[in-house]
């Protein structure tokens, strides 16, 4: 598929997604067909029976399956948009969950057809999606929870304010006819005062004698407590199991009035499942192997280039040995260092040369000897370039000249050199 295409269908999926979260149930639809076709779809429709992998993953595969962000991304949103088309269901969120692990699943059927998104077919993968999805609905959960108004509040409707009463008449006083003297109040016992101790110790107090007040004494514990306690458990006990009856049997009636639903539902998984079970035992086809027609064979390799003699370690011996002041000419080395043997009965003089020039046909050298005070200059040319063998085949010739430091010319003559392997 081209790029254009690719971001087109992106965003025909991106929109189809949007008004699946404003409840329309075809958008969903529509999203789940054209996502599953996606795959097959970058192949031109060529697809084959998927082999996939059935082995349960090992808790370090799970960790690393966990750090595939954009899958759990993705299927935490599928499972968001499965709660939207569940909402009128009770168990909304076991039916979210059980779509987004059967997408998972066809997603993954449908990578091992066609070689395409992670390009294979394993259980493991499903880890990833069913984490996104285990997210998206502890996220929405808490989310309900939180927008769940608490069982106390109600909206009362307020009711007009109510006239107020009309205030009881009061009693008028009455007075004792003339000539009749009211009885006079019964007389008030003196209260009572204690006198503080001696020690300005706190005391009893003043309207409780202390003839009343009782000493204290350890009560021992009731031995009944233990079994009022124990009946407090078993009550809540009794408690607990009443809550789970009355919730299995709300959920046994749901279940019998939506049982066409549940048995829909529950055949479609089984087929799902009765598929997704054949297509992974079909047997994967053989690759085809297309016969190719006798070519000719490709030309051998040329051989490798010879060495050439200017670059081969050794050293080259004069075809006449002369002598320059008590000391006489041995041997010319080029490789590794150019440098001029002199030597003389017990020893041997190596000169080195600061100005050398050499390439593959010539070789130009000027070689200075300080403590005898004389110049050696060797000017020549290889006849063959290549590396021989033969040791009475001369390989360089080539013209010595030496001179003193005055610029007399001390020795002039031209010789042939024939090479040698190092020592």
């Amino acid at each position: 598929m081209s790029p254009l295409a690719v971001r087109v269908g992106a965003g025909v999926l991106a929109l189809l997604a949007l008004i699946a979260l404003r409840g329309k149930r075809w958008a969903y639809l529509a999203f789940v067909v054209l996502g599953l076709l996606y795959f097959p779809a970058q192949t031109h429709f060529r697809v084959h029976a998927p082999k996939c992998e059935q082995l349960l993953p090992t808790m370090h595969v799970l960790v690393l399956s966990l750090h595939n962000y954009a899958y759990i991304a993705l299927f935490a949103a599928f499972y968001w948009m499965s709660w939207v088309q569940f909402r009128r269901a009770d168990a909304r969120g076991v039916w979210a969950l059980l779509a987004t692990l059967l997408i998972g699943a066809l997603v993954e059927i449908a990578e091992g057809m066609t070689m395409t998104g992670r390009g294979h077919c394993r259980v493991r993968d499903l880890v990833p999606d069913a984490a996104g999805a285990l997210g998206a609905a502890l996220l929405l959960a808490v989310w309900s929870r939180l927008r769940r108004k608490p069982a106390y509040v109600r909206l009362v409707r307020p009711h007009p304010a109510a006239a107020p009463h009309p205030a009881a008449p009061t009693s008028r006083a009455v007075v004792p006819p003339r000539g009749v003297v009211p009885a006079p109040p019964p007389p008030v016992p003196p209260r009572r005062v204690v006198p503080p101790p001696p020690d300005f110790s706190p005391g009893p107090r003043p309207g409780t004698p202390s003839a009343d007040i009782a000493p204290t004494h350890e009560v021992a514990p009731r031995e009944g407590g233990a079994i009022a306690a124990r009946r407090a458990v078993v009550q809540r006990l009794r408690a607990i199991l009443g809550r789970l009856r009355e919730m299995l049997q709300r959920l046994w009636t749901t279940i019998r009035g939506r049982r066409r639903t549940v048995f829909v539902g529950v055949g479609l998984l089984a087929l799902v499942g009765a598929g997704a079970f054949v297509i992974l035992r079909l047997p994967a086809p053989a690759p085809v192997v297309t016969e190719q027609p006798n070519a000719e064979p490709p030309p051998p390799p040329p051989p490798p280039p010879r060495p050439l003699q200017s670059e081969a370690e050794g050293y080259y011996e004069p075809s006449y040995q002369f002598t320059i002041s008590d000391r006489r000419f041995t041997r010319l080395t080029l490789r590794p260092q150019p440098l001029v043997t002199f030597a003389r009965p017990g020893t041997r003089d190596e000169v080195g040369c600061a100005d050398a020039r050499i390439s593959p046909a010539a070789v130009h050298l000027r070689c200075e000897f300080e403590r005898v005070g004389i110049m050696v200059t060797i000017e020549g040319q290889f006849p063959s370039r290549s590396v021989t063998s033969r040791l009475d085949a001369p390989v360089l010739n080539a013209l010595v000249t030496v001179t003193n430091t005055r610029g007399e010319t001390l020795f002039r003559a031209r010789e042939s050199f024939y090479w040698h392997a190092p020592d």
